[in-house]
């Protein structure tokens, strides 16, 4: 027995505790085996998930294409787990259905609840992980999966009452982290009742190019090896802050945008005293006046990705957006706006603590759950 695992509780393998089904894709060429009532998920489709249960939608296959392939149906409850590229994504199945052969997926036998199965195997989820080989990408074969080592009360009802207080904490951790993010699409949907659709300017707003309003020049260079561990001053590169560093650019908060590659074209608003490394832009010069929190907004509803060079890879500079044009709505309105921003700014902060709180909740009701501490 391991010496975390807690008095009473059994330890077994999920071999012995579980039946353990792989999936299968039938023939694509054979149309009469797709387009079914058996819902079949790949690993892609619960990828992005954010709550244990899973539904769909999927797509689907036949009774035919379940028989003439390694696909199997799997019960409502089943714990599914994918077993390759990559390995650990997890969802509890919400209806009967089956899966590609990316998964080694988990029925729960008579002494194991499936929820309690789910949180279980999502604590061990990293040492899966190790568990995985292979040349092209790593996977966990059905033998490797077997023999890892699972604990767990004896009484079910134990188990259903863990699992029901992890359910709790976990959907109000959920919840606070979707109204944190809703608050950002709210900043969205305000530019938009408020100036209009920036692209047709529906509210026929006066217009401005963005080389007739400002001048944006690189950062300077500051590589992850030069940056200060300690340093107090956040750096900003095309993503948003991406390191620290013990020495500061600016003052003021600039309006930075990403130059390079994938974040090409995002934009943050930094904090003050902050360094913009050369993967970025920043405003360094304003010719006419502009609320900067309502640009900040303007030049996001630009897209400014679209008008990125693309040789080798995605870049942009002054002379590719300076002929863009931007929405400049009177002082009043641009103001009016930054002020609902600094509202919302100051709400968000509020709920990102409740959202790290109930966050912190849920990790150490996590950690006693499996030290039967609860």
């Amino acid at each position: 027995m391991n010496a975390m695992t807690p008095m009473k509780w059994r330890v077994s393998t999920l071999g012995k505790c579980c039946r353990i089904v792989s999936g299968g894709t039938p023939k694509r060429e054979m149309p009469e085996y797709w387009d079914g009532d058996i819902p079949w998920a790949t690993p892609k489709d619960i990828s992005s998930l954010d709550e244990p249960d899973f539904y769909g939608p999927l797509e689907t296959i036949s009774e035919l294409g379940l028989k003439h392939s390694s696909a199997a149906l799997l019960p409502a409850g089943a714990v599914l787990m994918s077993s390759r590229a990559p390995i650990g994504l997890l969802a509890i199945a919400g209806r009967p259905m089956a899966t590609n052969q990316g998964f080694k997926s988990l029925v729960a036998g008579p002494e194991l609840d499936n929820r309690f199965l789910y949180y279980a195997i999502r604590r061990i989820v990293p040492e899966i992980q190790e568990r995985g080989s292979g040349a092209t990408f790593k996977e966990v074969s059905k033998s490797v999966v077997s023999e890892i080592p699972i604990s767990y009360p004896a009484s079910v009802d134990e188990q259903k009452r863990i699992a029901a207080i992890l359910d709790k904490s976990d959907a109000v951790r959920r919840k606070r982290e979707r109204v944190v993010a809703m608050t950002d699409e709210l900043l969205r949907a305000a530019f938009l009742q408020m100036f209009g659709d920036p692209v047709l300017n529906t509210k026929q707003m006066p217009t401005v190019a963005l080389g007739d309003l400002i001048k944006v020049s690189s950062g300077n260079g500051l590589t992850a090896k030069n940056m200060h561990p300690n340093g107090r001053y956040p750096v900003y590169g095309g993503n948003g802050v991406n390191g620290f560093h013990s020495e500061y650019m600016f003052e003021e908060p600039q309006i930075v945008i990403g130059r390079v590659g994938v974040y090409c074209g995002a934009v943050h608003m930094s904090e003050p005293k902050s360094w913009v490394t050369d993967n970025a832009l920043y405003v360094r010069e304003y010719k006419r006046p502009v609320n900067r929190t309502y640009l900040e907004w303007a030049l996001r509803f630009a897209n400014l990705n679209q008008y990125a060079g693309r040789a080798a890879q995605p870049l942009i500079s002054g002379s590719r957006i300076y002929p863009v044009e931007i929405l400049l709505p009177n002082e009043d309105r641009q103001n009016a706006f930054a002020a609902f921003v600094f509202r919302q700014k100051a709400l968000k902060a509020n709920l990102n603590g409740a959202r790290d709180e109930a966050e912190a909740l849920f990790n150490s009701l996590y950690q006693r759950a499996f030290r039967g501490e609860l």
